[in-house]
């Protein structure tokens, strides 16, 4: 299904009727290799979430043909669905839960499903799916830590963010920022640092990405213009204040149901689980110690004392 650019009143209300009455919404910001159409329902499964291919490629045949709607819209990612959401407020606002999905993450419709479900139970504001550990990835943080269900954090990466709608509306304006995205994630951070126990990662649920991170040609009108990620993120530091933010878990939920408030032990039980993420690491050997040591050292600075 195409949709226009702007959608009247009556056609939203047709629309939605059209796909379901679901209370979450996918929307991935696809090119023409995208690998979203393997979270679409296995046999015997229902989705609890509806999906919006916002497409910024140029086959006017692809991604047609289901139960979801097709958005063309050009552009980097977060760009890309500000002007999205923006143009389809309506339609958007029905929705109680939204995840914005890179299309190289390989996952499951059951995954997704529990990802919504997670993030109601807990009413986190803030979530996303932790990575397999032969992800590529930027932060150790978000790396699938097996001694926990779920982690209350002061990150999520902008790669797989799941978030209410009021928090949606709320963060809206920093995907307008730049073209990188570089530090919006600590703007995200930052904003919502009052909200405590509203963010975390879900260990519950596994995601793999699948491309190197940074890689296409997300970068090149940066280059185009003589800029760099870099100075897109000290942009971000100047206006937002984010220089010296760090990242840290504050509590997590055991596999047990158990929390773990404890820093020590908390502690001891995430290093653990990086120590043995690090056989699967796309990383060098030479470069896995440090990995080791900076993740530890982030969770040693950001720790509540006491």
């Amino acid at each position: 299904m195409w949709l226009p650019r702007a959608l009247r009143p009556e056609a939203v209300r047709n629309l939605r009727q059209a796909m379901s009455n679901r209370r979450n919404l996918v929307i991935v910001r696809a090119g023409d290799s995208s690998i979203h159409p393997g979270w679409l329902n296995a046999p015997g499964e229902e989705r609890n979430w509806d999906l919006i291919v916002s497409y910024f490629g140029d086959d006017p045949d692809k991604f047609r043909g289901g139960d979801w709607l097709r958005i063309d819209g050009k552009g980097p990612k977060l760009r890309g669905v500000y002007d999205l959401v923006q143009s389809h407020e309506q339609l958007i606002r029905q929705y109680e839960y939204v995840w914005l999905a890179e299309d190289d993450l390989q996952c499951t419709c059951q995954g997704i499903n529990r990802i919504f479900e997670v993030c109601r139970e807990r009413e986190l504001k803030l979530a996303q799916p932790s990575l397999t550990r032969d992800s590529y990835f930027g932060h150790a943080i978000v790396l699938h830590s097996p001694s926990f269900r779920l982690r209350y954090t002061t990150f999520v990466e902008i790669m797989a963010p799941c978030m209410n709608i009021d928090t949606l509306w709320r963060l809206l304006p920093t995907m307008n920022q730049n073209v990188s995205g570089w530090g919006v994630d600590f703007v995200w951070a930052k904003m919502l640092a009052g909200d405590r126990l509203g963010i975390a990662i879900v260990d519950e649920v596994q995601i793999r990405h699948t491309r190197p991170v940074g890689g296409g040609t997300l970068y090149d009108p940066l280059k185009r213009r003589g800029d760099s990620p870099w100075d897109e993120y000290r942009a971000a530091e100047k206006e937002y204040g984010i220089a010296s933010h760090r990242y840290w878990i504050e509590r997590a939920i055991r596999n047990s149901g158990r929390p773990v408030n404890d820093g020590v032990w908390l502690l001891c039980l995430y290093g653990w689980g990086l120590l043995t993420a690090i056989p699967r690491l796309k990383q060098p050997w030479t470069a896995r110690p440090r990995f080791w040591l900076s993740a530890m050292y982030q969770q040693l600075k950001g720790r509540p004392r006491g």
